[in-house]
């Protein structure tokens, strides 16, 4: 096993930035409750609202168009859920469209709502994972409420146009929900001028902790609540707020610079590509006017699970899909979506890299994967 190990899954979840996890520490003594009348409660509330400002900056918002909740899958389900509220009061159908790509927090979401008799379809996308747009037209309904499409994909890094899609939507009164969990930090983001609904973001894919997500909400007038109790978020998500994880995500967000970001990993990709070209035959199946910093790549006549539990004995951390479907021996429905077939779907590796990695680090990546990937075939 290699001495140090190397990180090739920022898609995922990120390391926590050094001074982000200082100012973090730091924020555990405002243990203040936001809510509350006293200088305690008011210190917490003001470092709050200054956050939401930084934050709603930096996507072009209003803070008054900022919620702060517990993740990127919570924010997703708020939007989602809202609809069986809308169900339930107006007696009326309700039809929802989504990528086929999407995250599983939203497909599995989908699913469920199906029990309170809430249709949806699944729009299909091209190989490289772009909305096929007149395959959307065909399955808007005079019924359909909600289009939710992702920014960016988490597997294979594709970019949606957004603000296309957003006004064919609009022109059909249907509200429209992106998730940017993946997209923040890494692509510039402006959620007046893609005309948006709803937005969500996770702050522990951008080098900070876990447990913090924001929600974007252009008009809070058309969304329920998802979590009752008190009052907190302008009633929109009861519970006491997570002050230092929202501080954390404040100085996140401060440190980011997509230019820089988009530079240093699209120039680590290309160095792996160039290496790994030599394990013919090969596939990259990741969009090429994707995200910069993601590679997801199909080694045929080896198993991908395989191929990664041997990376990770020789000190590599990646995946062979999403995170949230590690362990599942089923092929990845965003691999299955563009096309692939079920042999080089089981065969692929997700890479996806971040600020802390290094072209000495992708040598040594390519170095150990060549080496597997010869070693498996070879059996």
């Amino acid at each position: 096993m290699k001495n140090k190990r190397i990180y090739c899954d920022h898609n995922a979840t990120t390391p926590i930035h050094k001074d982000v996890k200082a100012l973090f520490k730091t924020a555990l003594d405002i243990y203040g409750n936001a809510s509350s009348l006293y200088l305690t409660g008011r210190q917490a509330k003001e470092e709050l609202e200054q956050a939401r400002e930084t934050i709603a900056s930096f996507i072009h918002a209003n803070s008054d168009q900022l919620i702060f909740c517990s993740s990127g899958t919570e924010a997703n389900n708020h939007v989602l859920n809202h609809f069986i509220a809308e169900k339930c009061v107006s007696k009326k159908p309700v039809h929802i469209l989504a990528s086929a790509i999407e995250h599983s927090s939203v497909l599995s979401t989908l699913e469920n709502l199906k029990k309170y008799a809430i249709d949806y379809d699944l729009i299909p996308v091209d190989s490289n994972g772009h909305i096929k747009i007149d395959e959307l037209k065909h399955l808007i309904k005079p019924h359909t409420k909600l289009a939710s499409i992702m920014l960016a994909n988490n597997e294979i890094g594709s970019i949606q146009d957004i603000k296309t899609l957003t006004k064919l939507c609009h022109e059909h009164n249907i509200l429209f929900h992106c998730d940017g969990v993946q997209a923040l930090g890494k692509i510039p983001i402006d959620v007046t001028q893609l005309d948006i609904d709803f937005m969500s973001f996770s702050a522990h894919k951008i080098y900070a902790p876990k447990g913090c997500g924001a929600l974007y909400i252009k008009d809070e007038e058309v969304l329920s609540n998802l979590i009752h109790g008190g009052h907190q978020e302008r009633g929109l998500r009861a519970s006491t707020e997570n002050i230092p994880g929202i501080i954390a995500f404040r100085k996140a967000i401060e440190l980011l610079d997509v230019n820089r970001y988009s530079t240093h990993t699209s120039e680590l990709c290309k160095r792996l590509i160039k290496k790994l070209n030599s394990l013919e035959p090969v596939f990259f199946n990741s969009s090429k006017t994707g995200l910069s910093n993601t590679l997801n790549i199909s080694f045929p006549g080896c198993d991908g699970h395989a191929l990664a539990m041997n990376c990770d004995l020789e000190g590599l951390d990646l995946s062979t899909g999403s995170a949230c479907s590690v362990g599942s021996v089923e092929p990845s429905h965003v691999l299955t979506a563009i096309g692939l077939s079920n042999d080089l779907n089981k065969s692929s590796l997700r890479l996806s890299f971040g600020l802390s990695t290094s072209l000495a680090d992708i040598d040594i990546i390519a170095e150990i994967i060549i080496s597997t990937v010869t070693r498996l075939r070879s059996l």
